[in-house]
């Protein structure tokens, strides 16, 4: 659905008013959400004055509504010269626009100039009447259902309709939310570059956030070795030899090959690589880049409809992953192994609940409501095993909900999700140490040294790739002398850990983000704490 509210009007308080008056009740009949409908009213309103005031009330413009699926988007144009109304200058706490900037909620804005003409858009998905937190519980109890009933009537045939129609669906699906997120991924992380001003900053601010974020894999990776050595039986001496060229291969692996190949493996360790070349290059370039500028924004826009569009069907999707495990047999794959379930269990939840405490009391939010908006992309991650198929609703969590600035949230996202994946620490250190015990391995202090050190570097190190913890597992096994048969048992297990590690590697990214922009002042506390 596509409507003009008003065309080719001058810039006068009479007209202003006339065409804010029209958007505001269109969107009343589109019900849209009244909470986005009021700040749109009011980010619309002063966009346009800022035009009357930068050009003069004689400027034409003009205002269009489009619907597609549950997002609506205004589009203004305002012919004239070139003035980007959201820029640095006018966008502090202390400005009109930047205390509605700040708090825009869930709407999403772009600018261009092209051909003699401003072009502003503002998006957002309505709200829902079912919340999606509901819809996800559903599509996981209604697949839980349907794959449970689907394997008591036919147990020979699950598998194979698991294999040849779900899987194939499901990875189909997966496949479409990653290539959205790669667009989003690079654009988010070059504008998050661009938009930081200058290279002494992007400078600090990275610099810090990647000690942050390896300081607590460090301690992660120490408690929970810590915790599992009064299990542990010791023996006398040590055959550990560790292979440094295995981490030398792994480094190398990190360098992009071409600039193709990582937008069609979502390969996010290349991509946010690029990404930063491509940001810090520009950002040094100053206004001389202003054109690539408004691409990137372009592109931008272009991946937050797609991805709303796709995440109309993500309960489905949920439902279906959930569906195809269980069909599959997959989940039976820990009966034997109930313990190390147990310990990845219990390291992985007390890694959520000491989070989630530590957000909760340094920033005063309320636990339940703190949970309820992390909720939906946990269940995401927790029931697809991939991050990208949770990555815009991440996104759209940290933005909205958890009030985080729209530039800093993306970047530093992408940043951690390079060199922070607590789950991988605790899953590492407890197969490594489990499996040891397990086959008898025999286990001295320089052993419990080398497990402590190779899982903490995997951690940070795992190619975020189909296959990139076996490779983990395969170096991390070999070092310590652990023998291929349990290797395989590992790898086999570690596919239904993957569903939990990924979960717990986003819950915890977000958190420690929100305490990032706390520390840097990229955080609106009011925002947060609104349940």
């Amino acid at each position: 659905m596509e409507k003009t509210i008003q065309d080719k009007f001058e810039l006068t308080a009479t007209e202003i008013d006339r065409s804010v008056d029209a958007t505001a009740e269109l969107l009343a009949e589109q019900k849209i959400d009244s909470k986005d409908a009021l700040r749109l009213r009011f980010l619309l309103e002063e966009t346009i004055l800022n035009y009357r005031d930068e050009l003069s009330e004689k400027a034409v413009a003009s205002l269009r509504f489009s619907r597609f699926f549950g997002t609506f988007r205004i589009s203004l144009r305002v012919k004239g010269e070139s003035y980007d109304p959201f820029r640095e200058e006018d966008d502090s706490d202390t400005s009109v626009m930047g205390s509605l900037l700040a708090n825009s909620g869930s709407l999403n804005r772009a600018w261009r100039y092209r051909n003699g003409s401003n072009f502003v858009t503002f998006t957002a998905t309505k709200k829902r009447r079912i919340s999606q937190i509901v819809l996800i519980l559903l599509g996981i109890l209604i697949g839980a259902v349907v794959g449970s009933l689907f394997t008591l009537i036919a147990p020979d045939t699950a598998p194979v309709v698991a294999e040849r129609i779900i899987t194939p669906l499901t990875n189909a699906f997966t496949g479409l939310l990653c290539v959205m997120a790669t667009l989003m991924c690079f654009g988010a992380i070059v504008l998050g570059i661009v938009r930081l001003g200058d290279i002494s900053t992007f400078s600090n601010i990275g610099k810090r956030m990647i000690r942050s974020f390896l300081l607590v894999s460090f301690v992660l990776t120490l408690v929970n070795t810590a915790w599992m050595v009064p299990g542990m039986t010791f023996g006398g001496s040590s055959q550990v030899s560790i292979d440094f060229f295995d981490f030398f291969d792994i480094m190398i692996d990190f360098v992009p090959h071409n600039i193709i190949s990582p937008l069609l493996e979502f390969n996010s360790v290349h991509i946010i690589i690029i990404g930063v070349m491509f940001g810090v290059t520009m950002l040094k370039m100053g206004q001389k880049a202003d054109r690539l500028t408004e691409i990137f924004d372009e592109i931008n826009v272009v991946a937050i409809l797609s991805n709303s569009y796709l995440n109309q069907f993500i309960s489905v999707y949920v439902g279906l992953m959930v569906c195809g495990l269980i069909m599959s047999g997959q989940l039976a794959v820990i009966t034997g192994f109930w313990k190390l379930f147990l310990i990845v269990v219990a390291g992985e939840a007390a890694t959520l609940i000491v989070y989630t405490i530590v957000v909760c009391t340094r920033l005063k939010v309320n636990v339940r409501t703190y949970l309820h908006k992390l909720l939906p992309s946990f269940m995401i991650s927790l029931t697809s095993a991939n991050v990208g198929a949770a990555f815009t609703t991440t996104i759209d969590t940290l933005i909205g909900p958890l009030g985080l600035d729209a530039d800093f949230a993306p970047m530093a996202y992408n940043l951690g999700g390079i060199l922070f994946r607590p789950g991988y620490c605790i899953v590492f250190t407890a197969c490594s140490l489990f499996t040891a015990d397990l086959y008898g391995i025999e286990v001295t202090w320089v052993w419990l040294l080398a497990a402590f050190l190779l899982s903490f570097i995997l951690s940070v190190a795992t190619p975020p790739v189909v296959g990139g913890t076996t490779v983990c597992f395969s170096i991390l096994f070999s070092q310590l002398g652990i023998k291929a048969d349990a290797l395989a048992v590992i790898i086999s297990v570690n596919a239904v850990f993957e569903f939990l590690t990924v979960a717990v590697n986003n819950y915890c990214l977000q958190s420690q983000i929100v305490l990032l922009g706390n520390r840097f002042g990229k955080l609106d506390h009011e925002r947060l704490r609104a349940s």
